[in-house]
């Protein structure tokens, strides 16, 4: 049984009246069967790039075939933040209103199905007042289903399904393919974001070294067809080890956070930073000759030199080899041209940008 909790509204509460019906399956040769919806679904995961559009597939499904009016998705933030996000789709999911709902205010109904993991059914006027009053404050509804969205054994999302004019209790096959197509939506974010991850790298935040091959192989291509020069940085911390053996893998762990976070901060916005392992970074920099990228690793040495790690280190050394790609240089010859120019300030003396030799 729903717990009754004390709702306050929302200052800043949106308000809309009811928009439009959905369209009649049946009228429009729409497919509204549970494998259609979860085809659609799956085949929707393959190419999406992050949750939004997973979540707006799912909408569209649930306001077609189980004839919900509204689908509202609330976000549930990790960690726990004081605002989350709430989005409301409408017209089979092409029209969506969006706002932030406090936290400490969320509704009775999201709550329980959160801390759950279960579905509920406000069949009436009472149960709609008590576990999701914010539906009744922005018009008439009849009743709603509340479905969990799970990932990794907890809840990511809750999803609202609407019903203002015709008021209808859902029957249990309409329950049933909701949750079909919401486990399925589940899968599909799951999909998504084991694809984000596995192109980040776990401790400093940056490019992981597969995404970094990619994406160099992507930009090596792009320079060939277009003639558009392309460089790249190999960057290696000086004296790293000693921050582990002082201060712990912890510590060293912030040091190379803080240092990754500095390298974004100043290359330009589609340059791309990743870490190749270790304590070693790239850099990889479209068009930009190897002048442009010496200058820009010159940038870089100053701005590392200049980043005081909290109390750990006063500022961070490195020795970095900068290289221009030329035909026919594959991913592998590019990078071995950073590598060597790297080894010869390493050394040099370490502190200092080396450029690779021009054939």
């Amino acid at each position: 049984m729903l717990r009754q909790n004390r709702y306050s509204p929302n200052r800043g509460q949106y308000r809309y009246g009811y928009l439009q019906p959905a369209r009649d399956p049946a009228r429009t040769g729409f497919d509204s069967s549970p494998l259609a919806g979860v085809r659609r679904l799956t085949l929707l995961a393959d190419g999406a790039d992050g949750a939004e559009t997973i979540f707006r597939g799912l909408a569209r499904e649930l306001l077609l075939a189980p004839g919900a009016e509204e689908v509202h998705i609330h976000r549930l933030a990790r960690p726990p933040a004081e605002d989350e996000p709430v989005v409301v789709y409408l017209f089979e999911g092409d029209g969506r209103l969006s706002y932030l709902a406090p936290r400490a205010e969320r509704p009775a109904g999201v709550s329980w199905v959160a801390s759950t993991g279960r579905s509920f059914l406000a069949a009436d006027a009472r149960e709609l007042a008590s576990s999701l009053p914010r539906v009744l404050q922005t018009g008439k509804a009849g009743c709603a289903l509340l479905l969990p969205i799970l990932l990794s054994g907890e809840v990511e999302a809750v999803v609202v399904l609407v019903r203002r004019e015709t008021g209808e209790a859902y029957t249990q096959s309409a329950i049933e393919l909701a949750a079909t197509l919401a486990d399925q939506a589940a899968t599909a974010l799951a999909l998504v974001r084991a694809r984000a991850e596995a192109g980040t790298d776990p401790v400093s935040g940056c490019m992981n070294h597969r995404a970094m091959r990619r994406r160099l192989h992507e930009e090596i291509g792009r320079a060939m067809r277009t003639g558009a020069p392309l460089s790249c940085l190999l960057i290696d911390l000086d004296n790293f080890k000693l921050v582990n053996d002082r201060h712990g893998h912890q510590a060293g762990d912030t040091v190379l956070r803080e240092v990754c976070q500095a390298l974004i901060g100043e290359v330009r916005a589609f340059d791309r930073v990743a870490r190749y392992g270790g304590d070693e970074f790239v850099v990889i920099l479209p068009n930009a000759d190897l002048d442009s990228a010496a200058a820009a690793a010159a940038r870089v040495l100053a701005r590392l030199r200049d980043l005081p790690v909290r109390e750990l280190v006063p500022g961070v050394g490195a020795s970095i080899g900068v290289a221009q790609w030329q035909a026919p240089m594959n991913t592998d010859a590019l990078l071995g041209a950073c590598d060597a120019a790297l080894l010869r300030s390493k050394r040099q003396g370490k502190g200092r940008v080396t450029r690779a030799a021009v054939s």
